[in-house]
């Protein structure tokens, strides 16, 4: 089986949980703030990766759900918005433009 036949978001489900707050990503050459890092559990019954957790790359400096509202939160129901997934010499990769949270 090859990697890329797990490249598919919709395996994922769609009810997740950001575990704790961002993790600032930083241009090495410049310290310049570039974007954020997000723990996200997968919470879909649904899913084959139920309970899994993985790390979500936010593209945008001024999320929705912003940094000091998740700053106190241990977990978080939230959406990631234009979630993308790939992969680059055999390591997945996720990123999404906006984190949202989850409507009730």
């Amino acid at each position: 089986m090859e990697i890329e036949n797990f490249l598919d978001k919709e395996k994922l489900g769609k009810e997740f949980l950001a575990v704790k707050g961002y993790e600032e990503v930083r241009d090495r050459k410049t310290d310049e703030l570039t974007a954020y890092k997000l723990k996200v559990s997968i919470q879909d019954l649904a899913s084959p990766f139920y309970f899994e957790m993985f790390t979500i790359k936010v593209k945008n400096l001024n999320p929705t759900l912003t940094v000091a509202q998740l700053k106190t939160a241990k977990t978080t129901p939230i959406t990631l918005e234009n979630m993308q997934i790939g992969q680059f010499n055999g390591t997945l990769w996720f990123n999404c433009s906006d984190v949202l949270p989850k409507n009730k």
